[in-house]
């Protein structure tokens, strides 16, 4: 299998990249307006109306893919919020960025970026960059205002699971396990960060809203970069962890979490706070994931319906159970006690084993539709005690 992952390193773009990354702004801006003037929902569509109006910008014809392929994402995007009656605006790229797959080389140390016909402007790496992109190859770049990063892929060879683990992540802890084992990581660190940062912002009370963002930004950058060494650090152990054991991790889906409470409802902004901002969820997942392919190990995501009462549904019967006491749950058919968490995970890892099963005996439909679960699982050994 071939997995991807990105590396970046912080950069001061010249003036040369400075005037790059305006005009691919510009770029992206142009031909988002003719998608949604034009009606245009197809990429082959978008590429044919405004691939010959991006050449009065004067820029090489790498970038034009990539504008496009932008702008497309984008616009999908804020079509999906119209259809869902989400609160929209008509999307607008306002920082400068610059990107594309093709025609830039890295040599003697240095990102050579295409500027115009046959001319370069040097990017130095730093020593950390490139012993990681040393023995991969390197696929693509982004540059931001201070940020450069690299896309870097490499053919890894699957690890032969012979069981799956679930993951079930919680507002301060996630918890990894299935019937024979199960370990908690205490997250409740990123919660307490996230709050006191966020009382340390309600307390700005500057007259000046330029001074007021700039403020507010140096905090936000240092609120991230502690949140993600934690996530990093406990994502790390799973995926470590799972490839000692050969166990498969499984997610759960809970992409609908965000939309139990609504403001309005009675729960209280600070509730709503602690479901949707206090915890990245998505961080933790998306880690997990490029973490386990970029070491050949299978990570799939459970569907919204698969994930549906894997906490309640008791892990040994099947029935539904109760809340005994605190994080506690009774099963009254057949009397076993467990914590929630713990109960959740098994749920999650017997799951996948039953759907990958049935997609490799050929059920109706089954086997389409997990193929690309099947893909993923080529060369390991498939569980079946269920």
């Amino acid at each position: 299998m071939y997995a991807y992952k990105a590396v970046k390193q912080d950069f001061i773009p010249s003036d040369n990249i400075k005037v790059m990354m305006s005009k691919f702004t510009d770029m992206v801006n142009l031909a988002i307006t003719v998608m949604i003037e034009s009606n245009l929902t197809s990429r082959n569509s978008a590429s044919k109306e405004t691939y010959h109006k991006l050449t009065a910008y004067g820029m090489p014809s790498y970038y034009y893919p990539e504008a496009i392929n932008k702008a497309v994402a984008l616009v999908k995007t804020y079509r999906k919020r119209i259809r869902k009656k989400k609160k929209a605006t008509i999307p607008h790229v306002n920082k400068g960025m610059l990107s594309t797959y093709y025609g830039f080389r890295i040599e003697e140390g240095n990102l050579l970026v295409p500027i115009a016909n046959r001319q370069y402007a040097a990017i130095p790496l730093n020593k950390h960059t490139l012993e990681i992109i040393s023995d991969v190859k390197v696929h693509s770049f982004v540059l931001s205002d201070c940020t450069l990063s690299l896309t870097i892929g490499r053919e890894v060879a699957s690890i032969e699971c012979i069981t799956t683990v679930g993951v079930d992540r919680n507002l301060r802890n996630a918890t990894v396990g299935n019937e024979m084992h199960h370990e908690v990581y205490d997250l409740s660190d990123v919660v307490r960060i996230k709050q006191r940062y966020r009382k340390k912002k309600s307390n700005f009370h500057r007259n000046d809203r330029r001074i007021q963002k700039q403020i507010a930004s140096k905090y936000g950058k240092r609120e991230r970069n502690r949140v993600r060494q934690i996530i990093h650090t406990a994502s790390t152990t799973i995926v470590k962890k799972a490839i000692e054991n050969k166990e498969m991790i499984v997610l759960e889906n809970i992409k609908g979490l965000s939309n139990i409470t609504v403001k309005g409802d009675g729960n209280g902004h600070n509730f709503r706070f602690l479901l949707k901002n206090a915890f990245p969820y998505g961080m933790l997942a998306s880690q997990i994931m490029y973490k386990g392919s970029w070491e050949g190990l299978p990570v799939i995501e459970l569907t919204r319906k698969e994930t549906r009462n894997t906490t309640m549904e008791c892990s040994e019967c099947g029935s539904m159970t109760r809340i005994e006491h605190d994080r506690i749950l009774k099963c009254d058919s057949c009397g076993l006690e467990i914590d929630r968490d713990v109960n959740a995970c098994i749920n999650i890892a017997r799951r996948v084993r039953a759907r990958l099963i049935r997609a490799l005996n050929g059920l109706p439909g089954e086997a389409v539709k997990q193929s690309k679960d099947v893909e993923q699982m080529a060369g390991s050994q498939i569980p079946t005690n269920i």
